[in-house]
């Protein structure tokens, strides 16, 4: 037995499912909520993402998940041997990997956002009094893309775990 193809498979798929998840969640349930609930759902998200560091959990698992996979799918193609690549196997391992490799660049841009609304709602808190009107359109702006990247990263990540799950069925 390969050990290390052992960790790894544990790696991709422990991290896999918690990333997915979680952007699953977010993008579904806690952003919506948050942008519903104004001032107040912006302290809860600063909390979530900053202090408890959510965002930052994200994109370490993403990270793990998809360089798990790299590796798993080198060993598996045998160094990415065309014929294998080819098959039905190796297309929809690639798609998904594609996928999730999309999904991890745009969590990262995605992160950006979270940290400079972060940043924003922790000045605005901190000010002493209510936000200005230019600081609440930031902050909706800076939502706004939050919810956007994350939207996408959940439709990447759809497709990720729809071709991996599927991958060892598919012939072509």
């Amino acid at each position: 037995m390969d050990w290390l193809i052992v960790v790894l498979r544990l790696l991709h798929i422990f991290f896999g499912v918690f990333w997915a998840g979680a952007v699953f969640t977010t993008a579904r349930f806690v952003l919506p909520t948050v942008a519903a609930s104004g001032p107040e759902g912006q302290r809860f998200m600063f909390r979530l993402t900053m202090e408890r560091g959510l965002t930052r959990a994200m994109i370490i698992a993403g990270t793990i998940t998809v360089l798990a996979g790299l590796v798993l799918l080198s060993h598996d193609s045998a160094g990415f041997n065309g014929a294998w690549m080819r098959s039905g196997t190796g297309i929809m391992l690639s798609i998904g990997g594609l996928a999730a490799i999309g999904a991890l660049a745009t969590g990262y841009r995605s992160a950006m956002f979270a940290s400079q609304l972060g940043k924003l709602i922790g000045v605005m808190q901190t000010q002493g009094g209510p936000p200005t009107a230019e600081q609440q359109a930031g902050a909706q702006r800076l939502g706004a893309r939050l919810a956007k990247g994350s939207r996408a990263v959940a439709v990447q990540l759809v497709i990720a775990v729809i071709c991996m799950a599927v991958a060892r069925y598919v012939v072509f």
